[in-house]
């Protein structure tokens, strides 16, 4: 392997070259026995120093030393070489040749060192310099950066700091114009994994470095480009109050509430929106994404991060008490879309819900809302010994979202996670996703929807009490 060597005979003071981190020179050796000499100066402790020698025109090696003359490392000619636990200060580079014997006279090459070199000012368009973990830029959760390997000896590091333990983190890689990867380490510069596209993981809390470098380029490229994006967990509870945003992980879901939509938008084929959702109770949960302007997918977890149920449009399910998460995110852009806007609704059992009592009687304009007297445009009546009953009026006071689509004449009616979908010309109706036949159609009269009562109310989980004496119905 490598061969112990000191110090040439010649002293290196006065004719060392000072190699600036990042900074490519270009040299000649004239003769088999000249050394040049090249310094550095690191800032930290345990910190990296890359060099690069290559475009040799001879065989040509470098050798490294600290400041005590000490041999660190000898390295052949074009090949690069990473120390990574130096401790700050000076070092010195010695380039010498390779037995050339008669076969050379002279040969050229290019060296570049990076290194730490203290605190830096980043260029607000490149990053630079950013080539090691010390000189690392740091990103914000959910922001794109869009940068430049300049050349295969080219890397730049970033980095992120995630607050919260077992949080998620996500990473993606697009756009690339080169072959191009990416390395995932943690403060203690251990890797943690690789990946040339997307990287999911649940992290502890602390510092981590992302590390994007180029992929076998060999002789086939000469840059590329790239977009790189991290979403990562903070303890930030703030929200954007219009797009609701931080919201990238499960630890920043933004909490919506039961029948109210959500309209947002997905603005790239990476971005990940969560929601959650808090049933104080058991009971169904259905969750619906519409008006979307390009592919989107729903899917929702437990708090635990175990995937229970996933749709393009909708699903219902019977959950347990307890927090559960709502993701939202594209399916399969391609080069389609570049971003989509969406509609989403989550009914659920929650603590919110209006309890309201209903009174009313038959034949009667006169309705009672936990005593306080209303005035209806239609009175309640019954028909083939059905009572119907204000579909509108009688769904809002128990706490209801009701919609009515035009176009099919569907009624969607939705209250503590049960959601029933009726239509004025029919006898079938869901119940969350299973048909039932009612005995009497809903009716329009003078534009208000009547439908029938106790299916109605029961439906949604209350209790309907008919009083014969004084046909009267109470809504509990």
């Amino acid at each position: 392997m490598f061969a112990m060597v000191g110090f040439a005979s010649t002293s290196y003071a006065s004719d060392t070259i000072y190699l600036e981190s990042g900074n490519t020179h270009s040299n000649t050796l004239t003769s088999s026995k000249e050394s040049q000499w090249y310094q550095i100066n690191t800032t930290q402790d345990n910190s990296d120093v890359n060099i690069y020698l290559e475009n040799t025109t001879a065989p040509i090696n470098f050798s490294l030393y600290d400041s005590n003359k000490n041999f660190i490392g000898i390295i052949a000619w074009n090949v690069s070489s990473s120390f990574k636990t130096l401790k700050a200060g000076t070092y010195y580079i010695e380039v010498y040749a390779s037995n050339w014997g008669d076969s050379y006279s002279s040969g050229s090459y290019e060296i570049k060192a990076v290194y730490s070199s203290g605190n830096v000012t980043h260029d607000s368009t490149t990053f630079e310099p950013n080539d090691t973990r010390e000189n690392a830029f740091p990103i914000q959760s959910g922001k794109k950066i869009s940068s430049l390997i300049s050349n295969k000896n080219d890397y730049d590091f970033y980095k992120f700091t995630t607050t919260v333990d077992n949080g998620d983190v996500n990473i993606y890689l697009a756009n690339t114009s080169a072959p191009i990867q990416f390395d995932l380490y943690d403060s203690n510069k251990k890797l943690i994994a690789s990946n040339n596209s997307s990287l999911f993981k649940s992290l502890k809390a602390g510092t981590y470095y992302i590390e994007v470098y180029d992929f076998n380029w060999d002789n086939q490229y000469s840059s590329g480009t790239y977009d790189l994006m991290a979403t990562y967990s903070t303890n930030s509870k703030e929200h954007n109050p219009s797009t609701f945003e931080p919201n990238d992980t499960r630890e920043n879901a933004f909490p919506i509430k039961s029948n109210v939509p959500i309209k947002s938008q997905i603005s790239n084929s990476d971005d990940i929106d969560f929601y959650s959702i808090t049933l104080n109770k058991e009971g169904n949960v259905n969750v619906s994404l519409s008006d979307t302007s390009a592919p989107a997918r729903i899917t929702i977890y437990d708090a635990n991060k175990k995937l229970l149920e996933y749709s393009s449009q909708s699903f219902s399910r019977y959950l347990a008490a307890g927090t559960y998460y709502i993701e939202v995110y594209s399916d399969y852009w391609a080069n389609q879309y570049s971003s989509g806007t969406y509609t989403l609704t989550a009914g659920y059992p929650n603590a919110t819900t209006k309890s309201n009592e209903i009174l009313l009687y038959l034949n009667s304009k006169t309705a009672y809302i936990n005593g306080k007297s209303k005035t209806l445009a239609v009175a309640p009546f019954t028909k083939k010994e059905t009572t119907l009953v204000p579909l509108r009026f009688v769904s809002e006071e128990l706490g209801a979202k009701v919609d009515w689509n035009s176009k099919t004449n569907d009624i969607t009616v939705q209250l503590n996670g049960s959601k029933i979908v009726l239509n004025t010309n029919s006898y079938l109706v869901t119940v969350n996703g299973s048909y039932k036949t009612l005995q009497v159609k809903p009716e329009v009269i003078n534009g208000t929807t009547f439908v029938p009562l106790r299916f109605v109310s029961e439906a949604l989980g209350k209790t309907v009490l008919w009083d014969a004496k004084n046909k009267s119905i109470l809504i509990k």
